[in-house]
Formats: C-alpha cells, sequence, structure tokens
C-alpha cells in the first residue's frame, strides 16, 4: 500500500498544525488559571472519594503547621472516606497569587457538608460563617501541587 506524497504532505501538515495548537495552548495558559485548575481538581476529587485523584495534588514535600505530611494527608482522607458516604464542598471568592520566590497561594472561602447513614451536616464552615483557607503550591515536575494548607484544623473535621 503507497501512500501518495500530496497525502503524505497533507498528513503531515495536519499534524504539525495540531502539536502547534496544543503547545500554544499550553504555553497560553497561566499560572493562576493551572492553580484555578488544581484546587477545582482536588475538590472534585474528594467528592468522589478518589483518595488518588487527592494525593496527585498534593507535594511529596507538604508539611502543614499541623504537623502533617502527605503521608497523614493520605489516611486523614482515607478515614474520612470510610467515615461519610457523601461529601460536599462549596468553594466562594477564590483568589490566585503568585510571590516574589514563585509560590502560589489560593485564598478561598469554603464549607463543606457531609452525610452518614443517619445524618448529614457541616464538617468544615458554614454556609453563614464559612471557613477562611489559604492553599501554598509550588512547581514540582511541571506541575503546581499544594505544599501547605492553613486555616481548616484536621482534628476539627466531625459531623
Amino acid at each position: 500500500m503507497r501512500i501518495s506524497k500530496k497525502k503524505a504532505v497533507i498528513t503531515c501538515v495536519i499534524l504539525a498544525a495540531i502539536g502547534c495548537f496544543f503547545l500554544v495552548r499550553h504555553l497560553l495558559v497561566t499560572d493562576e488559571a493551572r492553580i484555578r485548575r488544581v484546587i477545582y481538581q482536588g475538590k472534585a476529587a474528594i467528592e468522589k472519594k478518589d483518595i488518588e485523584g487527592v494525593l496527585e495534588q498534593v507535594s511529596r514535600e507538604y508539611q502543614d503547621d499541623y504537623g502533617l505530611n502527605k503521608v497523614a494527608i493520605m489516611m486523614l482522607f482515607q478515614r474520612l472516606f470510610k467515615e461519610f458516604d457523601a461529601i460536599d464542598i462549596h468553594l466562594a471568592e477564590l483568589r490566585i497569587e503568585i510571590d516574589e520566590k514563585k509560590q502560589g497561594h489560593a485564598f478561598l472561602l469554603t464549607w463543606a457538608t457531609a452525610r452518614t447513614e443517619d445524618k448529614t451536616g457541616y464538617i468544615v464552615g458554614s454556609a453563614e460563617k464559612p471557613c477562611r483557607v489559604v492553599f501554598t503550591l509550588a512547581k514540582e515536575g511541571g506541575k503546581w501541587r499544594v505544599i501547605k494548607a492553613a486555616g481548616v484544623n484536621p482534628e476539627e473535621i466531625a459531623l
């Protein structure tokens, strides 16, 4: 089966155009948009009870003021996913900043509800009094990942 030169050239041009499209699209996406995507992907992973999806957003270097690292975060979410039948997270007033050290900061108001077999209620903040959370992110392997979270005390997460 022979391919004509004309078809080969057209195929190469189409492939080059597709490659250029993805390259330009990648270059035009801002760091703020990438950080926003990390936050929303983490939210979606928690709501789906997808531990791998949650951990994908967390840096190996994660360390917060409560002494938690990435392994402790994994154990915390495994416990939450077993304890609750459903988790629903609400985000408001998401603001992204990148500082002079090239770290990203996502400031937001949030509250989360959870359901068990016999109860439903708030586990973080409330609609009337949302929790102020700050995620600090750093680039790791070309992707933004959370290196610290502040504003939610893991010991207070209960129904």
